[in-house]
């Protein structure tokens, strides 16, 4: 019941895109400014990341070292290490004799990203059950009501940010260092895959605010079947609504053969356990 109520707001958004115009993507500082103490690599990455975020940097454009080395005025052994971090953050890649390239993003992209999320979330609730009380919920309470108030404005960034920070409490309580690196790098990616289709920013808020407050409550009374069923759908409906947006804005049979598939896995993710 929960995921046709989902798809079916999910249609409302994308039909409600159709009528009005592009959603502006927030802005980045034009310049790179070094701020000492903090390592050069990290404030390049930082740069290049949110850059790659924007839009400043386009999928399949060149990342050339030495045009970043005039522009930034440092040398080029920070930029180097900052490619390899963002290489292995999934937003470059490196292709023999053209070097680093802002990588393509694909529907195949986003829905390994989405299930993978789904499997490894719902076992960050498991190994997060213990270790969650009073403060962590108090931050959930408080991430879930930058939510409410971000949607009422239809500010999508802003919602991302403390949708990002409610999803961080219960990953982080799992206390597997592991998961949340592995997390951490596939939620970083998903906020890559939302602005880089700033039409799918309009969220279905309506299924969104609800659930996450099902999820806060299922928390505190400790319900963790329903809860980790509930994650995995949540994030499993995510994905349906974003593939369902990009096959309505072209004919392309490879986003509906992904969209097949992506409600295969759904099926088996959400079938009982024997």
């Amino acid at each position: 019941m929960r995921i046709r109520l989902a798809n079916s707001i999910w249609s409302t958004v994308n039909q409600k895109h159709k009528e009005n115009s592009r959603m502006d993507i927030h802005e980045t500082e034009d310049e790179f400014v070094p701020k000492y103490p903090i390592s050069l690599v990290d404030q390049v990455v930082e740069f290049l990341t949110k850059s790659i975020l924007d839009g400043r940097y386009k999928s399949g454009q060149r990342l050339v070292e030495n045009e970043l080395q005039r522009k930034f005025g440092i040398s080029r052994a920070p930029i180097r290490e900052a490619f390899l971090v963002l290489e292995k953050n999934g937003l470059l890649t490196n292709i023999p004799r053209k070097g680093r390239v802002v990588r393509r993003i694909n529907e195949k992209d986003i829905a390994e990203n989405f299930i993978v999320r789904a499997h490894l979330e719902s076992l960050a609730v498991r190994l997060a059950m213990p270790h969650l009380g009073p403060e962590e919920f108090n931050r959930m309470e408080s991430a879930l009501s930058g939510m409410i108030l971000a949607a009422k404005g239809n500010d999508f960034k802003t919602y991302y940010k403390f949708h990002y920070d409610f999803h961080g409490v219960f990953i982080h309580a799992s206390k597997n260092d592991t998961l949340v690196r592995i997390l951490e790098n596939l939620r970083y990616q998903t906020i890559w895959f939302q602005y880089s289709h700033p039409s799918a920013q309009e969220r279905p808020y309506d299924y969104l605010i609800p659930v996450h407050r099902e999820i806060l409550d299922l928390f505190m009374k400790k319900e963790i079947d329903q809860l980790d069923h509930l994650v995995k759908e949540h994030i499993m409906v995510s994905l349906d609504g974003m593939l369902r947006h990009l096959a309505s804005r072209k004919d392309d049979r490879q986003v509906l053969e992904t969209l097949k598939e992506s409600n295969s896995v759904e099926r088996l993710l959400m079938s009982p356990k024997e």
